[in-house]
C-alpha cells in the first residue's frame, strides 16, 4: 500500500474488514453508520498508508483505533443533531403531563448529585474545564485540544485522569455507580 499498490489495499481490506466493521456496529448499532466508518477508515488508510510507522504498532491496531475514533465522532455528530431538532415540531403541549416522582427517588438523586459535584471541585482546574467541555458541550478530544490549546495527549490524559479521580472519591463516599 505504501507504494500505491490497489491489490494491498484489497487484501488488506479483505483481511481486516470483520473486524473493522465488528467494531464500527459495536460503537454505532447502525449498519449504514458503520459502513459509512469502514469506508472512511479504509480511504484513510489508503491515503495514509505511507505514513504507517510499523513500530509504533501493529496494522490492525491502527485500523481499530482508526475506526474507533471515526465511530465515536460519527456517534457525537449524530447526538449533536438530535439535540438541536425541536422536541415537538408541531408545537402542542400534550406531551407535557406532570409525571408521578417518588420522593425517595428524588432525594437519592439530588445526594447522588451533590457528590458528584463535590467529586467534581476536587479536580485539577484542567480536568475540570476537559470534562466539561466533554459532557457539557460535547466536544470531541482533537475539538478540546483545539479550543484550550492544548495538546492533544494531555488532553487525554487529563480526561482519564479526572474521570478516574471522580470515580475514585465517588467509591470512597460509598457511590456505587
Amino acid at each position: 500500500m505504501r507504494s500505491g499498490d490497489t491489490a494491498a489495499l484489497g487484501r488488506l481490506y479483505d483481511l481486516a474488514l470483520p473486524r473493522v466493521y465488528g467494531l464500527a456496529m459495536r460503537v454505532l448499532r447502525q449498519p449504514q453508520d458503520a459502513e459509512e466508518v469502514v469506508s472512511d477508515v479504509f480511504l484513510q488508510a489508503w491515503e495514509q498508508a505511507a505514513g504507517f510507522c510499523p513500530e509504533r504498532g501493529a496494522v490492525m491496531a491502527w485500523l481499530l483505533t482508526l475506526t474507533w475514533s471515526r465511530a465515536v465522532d460519527r456517534q457525537r455528530r449524530g447526538r449533536r443533531q438530535r439535540l438541536e431538532q425541536p422536541l415537538h415540531p408541531d408545537g402542542s403541549d400534550e406531551s407535557y403531563t406532570p409525571g408521578e416522582t417518588n420522593p425517595a427517588d428524588v432525594l437519592d438523586r439530588l445526594g447522588n448529585t451533590q457528590a458528584v459535584q463535590h467529586a467534581f471541585r476536587a479536580l485539577s482546574p484542567a480536568q475540570r474545564t476537559v470534562i466539561e467541555l466533554t459532557y457539557q458541550e460535547d466536544l470531541s478530544q482533537p475539538e478540546i485540544a483545539q479550543r484550550t490549546g492544548l495538546p492533544l495527549g494531555t488532553v487525554k490524559s487529563h480526561a482519564r485522569r479526572g474521570l478516574a479521580a471522580m470515580r475514585a472519591a465517588l467509591m470512597a463516599d460509598g457511590e456505587s455507580e
